[in-house]
């Protein structure tokens, strides 16, 4: 199995960040960002306050704020690519559900781990549930699956996905920003084609 982070590896930017701007809720939004980097807040806490500010809204509102965001090359391709191998292909991310049913109906990932937020009727409700902690998320998945975590990698390009580096087989920093990310993965990676991460996956086996 192979695992995608989402926010900086699939987007290039944070998704409903960017998005959060033309909904009229960026202020708040980098505001709770800039509580959690100074620790007044913790991320299940920053989580749950970000979705939070989505309640009310209509779905379809927040998904053509999204589809605007720029993501990188050849995603479907690397995708059936890697499924040609029999290879599962998940999507492994805090953010809500609704953004991975989003990237799947897109790009064909097979399933993913994420937070999950209500919606009822095609309006976002309060019922909130954080993952924080994506190496719980994929652990549970793992388990779920059947797949143990030695047979599977991940690609991530952020610190929430050093501790899932530390558990899978394999593991792809894709455009890091941090010296952290990069040492904690097996491999680092920068471009701007997914398919470059499909062929080192290729050169690993």
């Amino acid at each position: 199995m192979v695992s995608f982070d989402v926010d900086g590896t699939i987007f290039r930017k944070a998704a409903l960040t960017q998005a959060s701007r033309s909904l009229g809720i960026g202020e708040k939004w980098d505001s709770l960002e800039e509580m959690f980097l100074h620790q007044r807040i913790n991320k299940r806490e920053l989580l749950t306050s970000q979705y939070k500010l989505l309640q009310g809204m209509k779905l379809t509102d927040i998904l053509q704020a999204v589809s605007k965001v720029e993501v990188i090359k050849n995603v479907r391709e690397t995708v059936e690519k890697l499924q040609g191998h029999r290879i599962r292909v998940v999507l492994l991310t805090d953010n809500p559900d609704f953004l991975c049913g989003y990237l799947i109906e897109r790009f064909g990932f097979e399933g993913y781990v994420g937070s999950k937020v209500g919606i009822k009727d095609g309006i976002i409700t309060s019922e909130i549930e954080p993952l924080p902690d994506k190496r719980l998320g994929l652990r549970k998945y793992a388990a779920w699956t059947g797949i143990p975590l030695s047979r599977c990698a991940h690609v991530g390009d952020w610190i929430n996905d050093v501790p899932v580096f530390r558990v899978v087989r394999y593991s792809v920093a894709l455009n890091a920003q941090t010296e952290k990310v990069k040492a904690s993965a097996s491999h680092h990676i920068e471009t701007d084609d997914l398919l470059d991460v499909y062929r080192h996956l290729q050169s690993t086996n």
